[in-house]
């Protein structure tokens, strides 16, 4: 949880001045309904009616293919498809307390994985300000309780966006977490050389005088025994995890924060010469099993500030990650868009390998299938022009998604022009048309969802850190009792969308 104090140390970075961007125009059409409408064979390998759906133009407005083909009205589209909106989650308050896996959170994972009465897939992901462990690890965790599979690509941390930094820094100090799970994690994201607080305090004892070191403690030392860090320039001090030695980490933090260009022993004239300082998240509180929430990462942040500020009269300046910092959202962007691809590579994958191999050897041998249009614009151009560079020959190569993510979509003479809201790779992808954001803290999730774009949708549970019957300072789009209703509720929004936009142009189903 952030603090809501308005003039907090944790909210000089203006979040609430941001303006979102707008919402974009996207079809709420399925993913992969739109890919197979681009390709008029890909019906043929799904067994479906050419087109697919009833296609519309950047608009939304009027169907570009009514007038050739009959599309027919639905009462319920359920056909197995991939879906145009996307999810995002919080993780503990949300799909775990602690230790206790919430019965709702499996619930929910195994309805947008097509455990639904619409026989749709939704690409999800989390991002969480948790950390301390690599993504890898926290895959497999959330394997095993949400009993499915969840890749490391759908997973940010607080931390995870640092990975970026690997290149720009060669000396790190690491801080917070258990042990060397931290520096073992930065190891893995490709930083060369990784130190933390404990290899500083058995460099010189007395750095830290109300602290002894264990033997545990100096056992996490073994790989840095003869650095002498009034010679090793310290570049960045990355806090990865809540600090486990407050007293022993602020005051090594302190120190390279108003040394002479991160040097041990040394201090700055005008104390700003130190290395830059990066926090995995800005959490001042979070909850436990014990009654009372705990202060987490952001306290330490304030403390920090607060004695920099005692010892220089300057305010510290930290760049800070997490939600709902703007680095976090570009990045959870990122990783969203990725996945969203791996969802709709893998069913595309699917369609074309229940099709026989002689299907598949000759789908775009006849001359009417050889070339279409170009069909997928960015959501936001208005343009709706070919590119008449884009000419292949075609292929009687398989018809693997490999050859599919390779074809170059041209239109053949009088051929009907397919919807520029269809596209013919994923590589294309168009943005999801919303995505739902589930989290428990309005101060950071809610908070996060509503400051960066209109095209997310936040939704507040009541299972975690906000107090039900309380009012919470960033208000949501929507509050539900558990992720169950939350994924429910968002699933039958999506699909009136869907099925509106579906019907709008298609005829009346023939009376038989």
């Amino acid at each position: 949880m952030s603090v809501d104090n308005p003039t907090s140390y944790l909210n000089n970075d203006n979040i609430d001045q941001l303006v979102p961007e707008k919402k974009k125009r996207v079809s709420s059409i399925s993913l992969s309904d739109q890919f197979v409408s681009a390709i008029p064979s890909m019906s043929q390998l799904a067994n479906l009616p050419r087109p697919l759906i009833p296609t519309v133009d950047v608009d939304l407005n009027r169907s570009s293919m009514e007038k050739d083909l009959p599309k027919f009205k639905k009462d319920m589209i359920d056909h197995p498809r991939v879906a145009s909106y996307a999810f995002a989650f919080d993780i503990d308050g949300v799909l775990v307390r602690g230790p206790d896996t919430l019965e709702p959170g499996v619930r929910a994972i195994k309805y947008l994985e097509g455990d639904n009465p619409y026989n749709i897939k939704v690409p999800y992901i989390f991002v969480t300000n948790g950390g301390g462990k690599h993504e890898s690890v926290r895959a497999q965790d959330l394997s095993r309780r949400l009993q499915t599979d969840i890749a490391v690509d759908q997973i940010v941390q607080g931390h995870t966006p640092m990975k970026e930094l690997s290149d720009v820094y060669k000396n790190v100090l690491v801080v917070g977490g258990v042990g060397n799970t931290c520096r073992n994690v930065a190891k893995k994201y490709g930083f060369k050389n990784v130190y933390t607080p404990y290899d500083i305090m058995k460099w010189d004892p007395s750095v830290t005088p109300y602290y002894t070191m264990t033997e545990e403690d100096l056992s996490y030392c073994d790989d840095h025994q003869d650095v002498d860090f009034s010679q090793t320039k310290i570049d960045a001090i990355m806090v990865f995890a809540d600090s486990r030695n407050w007293a022993a980490d602020q005051q090594i933090i302190l120190e390279l924060l108003m040394s002479k260009e991160g040097y041990m022993g040394t201090i700055s004239e005008t104390f700003e010469d130190g290395p830059p300082i990066y926090f995995a998240h800005s959490d001042f509180v979070w909850s436990t099993n014990y009654r009372l929430v705990r202060y987490g990462m952001g306290a330490l942040q304030v403390s920090i500030a607060a004695l920099y500020r005692e010892h220089t009269g300057k305010e510290l300046k930290v760049i800070r990650f997490g939600k709902p910092q703007r680095s976090t959202f570009k990045f959870a962007e990122k990783v969203l868009h990725t996945w969203r691809k791996s969802i709709l590579t893998e069913h595309i994958d699917e369609l074309t390998s229940t099709a026989d191999s002689t299907t598949q050897t000759s789908v775009f041998s006849s001359n009417d299938d050889s070339k279409y249009t170009s069909v997928f614009n960015d959501s936001e151009s208005e343009s709706d022009e070919e590119d008449s560079s884009d000419r292949d020959q075609p292929s009687s190569a398989p018809l693997t998604f490999q050859s599919l993510t390779k074809l170059k979509i041209n239109q053949p003479s009088g051929a009907t022009l397919v919807s520029s809201n269809s596209f013919s790779s994923p590589d294309d992808l168009p943005p999801p048309s919303t995505v739902y954001f589930v989290g428990d803290t309005p101060e950071s999730d809610i908070r996060f969802a509503n400051s960066h774009d209109e095209s997310w949708f936040s939704i507040l549970v009541n299972t975690g850190v906000y107090q039900s019957n309380t009012v919470p300072k960033y208000a949501p789009k929507k509050q539900c009792e558990n992720v169950f209703e939350a994924v429910k509720f968002a699933v039958e929004r999506e699909h009136a969308k869907e099925l509106s936009e579906w019907n709008k142009h298609a005829l009346d189903q023939p009376i038989t």
